[in-house]
Parts: structure tokens; sequence; C-alpha cells
């Protein structure tokens, strides 16, 4: 690999470019390009050699050497499985599972709804965000073959937006809906704001937040005795500090402190006024948030507090999809003109960094822990 970023706290190379394996930067886009796990990274585009015919190209991560898969298709998505080799196809309202081992068909529906994001809730469950509802369509055993089923209605606050993520926690109890749109101010079409619907299926409630990405995460806080689901949130209006939420979920657990939820600032640039969050990643290995931003910054918290530790720029492109490696020491982003990056954090850099510029000691303590137990 090679180092493409120089940065005192964040070291970051370049795994491979896609148009080594024929897909041109043009077409690295969302949702052309996606990643639900460590494993795979999936793209659909046009052909090399015929610039009419679409084809839709799956690349092993996980081998030391890439090995892409292409095969011709006429799917308007595709999306890998984060698990299994099983590559979900859709083409208006028709859905298609096949195995690309055994190279064969699995499952397959139709919606009556027109589904508008879709995505591996894990490696059992497929997440559809339709027009009114989202849908859940269970593949694991022995429901494989069921349809999906209506989970719960969308906020009116997402009518007028793109979806541009579906995310659940560990449980299925919490469930987030993200959806982006432009604000226009005098004119000024550049600003984009975020509306996430935070959703409960314990109390069947929905919640509309300010905010342009969001994830799930299951960690153990300080002083608890089992761990819990965190809800983090980034958000940004032009021109302005960003913030980051990062809120513990219920149910209480007995034998732990009470929830928790805390509030920090992002900080921007004067130079990055129409910046905003496009991604976040959690390692709960290192207790460390990674928020990903619009023009290819990262901004790293604190999970346990929010704080906000430091930025790196790992391109000069737009970084639009990221995902934690399986030991969560690192992040695998791809940028806008098809660089794949791996990101990894300094360590003994930021520890210092945090103890000695920042002052923040009982930060740089609870992170020293989590380090040392990597």
């Amino acid at each position: 690999m090679e180092a493409v970023v120089e940065d005192p706290l964040v070291h970051v190379e370049q795994v491979f470019q896609l148009s080594s394996f024929g897909i041109k930067p043009e077409q690295v886009t969302f949702p052309r390009a996606t990643m639900s796990s460590h494993r795979w990274l999936c793209c659909r585009h046009t052909s090399k050699k015929k610039k009419r015919d679409n084809c839709v190209t799956v690349i092993n991560l996980t081998s030391r050497t890439p090995r892409p898969k292409t095969w011709p298709c006429t799917a308007d998505s595709a999306i890998m499985n984060p698990r299994k080799p099983w590559l979900a196809l859709k083409l208006g309202r028709h859905f298609q599972i096949f195995n690309i081992v055994a190279e064969k068909q699995m499952y397959r529906c139709t919606m009556k709804d027109e589904v508008q994001y879709w995505t591996w809730l894990n490696e059992d469950v497929i997440g559809m965000v339709g027009s009114k509802f989202t849908y859940h369509w269970d593949l694991s055993p022995p429901t494989g073959f069921s349809r999906p089923v209506r989970a719960f209605a969308r906020h009116p606050k997402l009518n007028f937006c793109q979806i541009v993520a579906y995310k659940t926690d560990p449980s299925f109890r919490w469930f987030a809906v993200v959806g982006l749109y432009r604000e226009y101010d005098d004119g000024d079409a550049n600003s984009v704001c975020g509306v996430t619907q935070v959703y409960s299926a314990h109390y069947n409630h929905s919640i509309p937040i300010d905010a342009q990405a969001a994830t799930f995460a299951k960690y153990l806080r300080k002083g608890n005795q089992k761990p819990t689901s965190l809800l983090v949130l980034a958000h940004r209006s032009a021109g302005q500090p960003g913030k980051i939420h990062i809120i513990e979920l219920g149910p209480f657990i007995s034998g732990n402190y009470s929830l928790t939820n805390n509030t920090e600032q992002l900080l921007f640039d004067d130079k990055s006024f129409y910046d905003f969050p496009v991604c976040v990643q959690v390692s709960t290995t290192q207790g460390l948030v990674y928020v990903f931003t619009k023009s290819g910054m990262v901004k790293v918290s604190d999970i346990q507090t929010g704080v906000y530790l430091c930025s790196a720029r790992v391109s000069h492109m737009a970084v639009f999809t990221a995902i934690t490696d399986v030991e969560e020491k690192r992040i695998v982003a791809l940028d806008r003109c098809g660089k794949l990056l791996s990101i990894k954090i300094k360590e003994e850099a930021l520890l210092t960094h945090v103890k000695e510029k920042m002052k923040k000691r009982i930060v740089a303590d609870q992170l020293e822990k989590s380090f040392a137990k990597e």
C-alpha cells in the first residue's frame, strides 16, 4: 500500500484504485459504489469494452491480492451481503439475491411500494425505505422465503429528502433513517441539511433529529457492568461549528450507571463553509468516533465524552462511504475518484496530543486503557 497523506496523528494509505479494475472515476458515485462491510466492495458501472453494457463488479477486500468478479447486469442497484457471498440486485420494484460462489438465484420478491433506499441491516435482513414506510426482508432460516414486511412509517420530515442511510442497533430495538436536502437561502443552494428519523420499536415512536450522518454501536462504558447501545449523530449547518451527539439508548440495564447523553462540537475551518458530515464510524476497540465529511476530512472524537480530539485530510475528493475493519483498528473508505483508502490513527501520537496539547488527561488515560486492550 502507498501512503497518500502525511499527518501527525492519522496515517492514510491507498489500497488500490478502482480504475485499475476498469471502473472509471466518474462512475464511482453514491449509490453506485457500496461497502456493506470490510469484506466486499460492490460497484455498478459500464463495460470497459462495450460502453453501453452495464456491469456489476464485486471485489473481495479480504484477499491479499484483491480479486474482482464482473457480471453483465441491468440492475439499477446492487449491494453485497456483509458476510455471505450473496449479491442483492434491484431493478425497479423487483429484487433478486444470488449466491456468487454457487452462481445461482436464491431469493426474489416484488414490492408494491417504490423503494428509495435499501441496505443489508445485518447478514440476514435487508432493510428497505419506501415512499411511506420502511420494510424488513428476513432471509434467515427457516423464514428465508418470506416476503418483506412493513416495519414502521416514515416521518413526514423525510418527504422531500434523498434517503442516504438506514441503520439499526444489534438488538433491532432502535432504527435510524437519514435523509438529506438542500436549503435555499437567498438563492444559495449549496447548503446541505440532514434529517434523521430515530425510531424505537419498543415504544413504537419516532422523533426527527437534525443530523446528516448517524450510526449505532454496542459499547461498554466506563463503570458499567454490561454494554449498551449508543446512537451517534453528526450535524453541521453551513458556516457553523459541527456537533456530535452520543446518546446511550435504553432500556436501562441493572448494574449500569444511568443513561448518558453527550453533545460536543466538531471543529471546521473557515475555508470549509459548506462542508458537512457524510458518514460516521465507531471503533469500540479504540473508543473513538470517526466522522467523515464531504470535503474529504476525518474528525475524531472520544466515544465516552464526545470530546473532539483531532482532524485530518484523508482525500482531496469527497469521501462518501467508509467502514471499520474486523478488528476495528482501521477504517476503510472510498473517495469520489475511486481510491480505496486505509485510515489508521497514530495511537501514541494521539495520546501525546490529548495529554500535552489538549490537557485532557482523563480522556487520555481512558484512551490509553482502550489502546492497551487491542
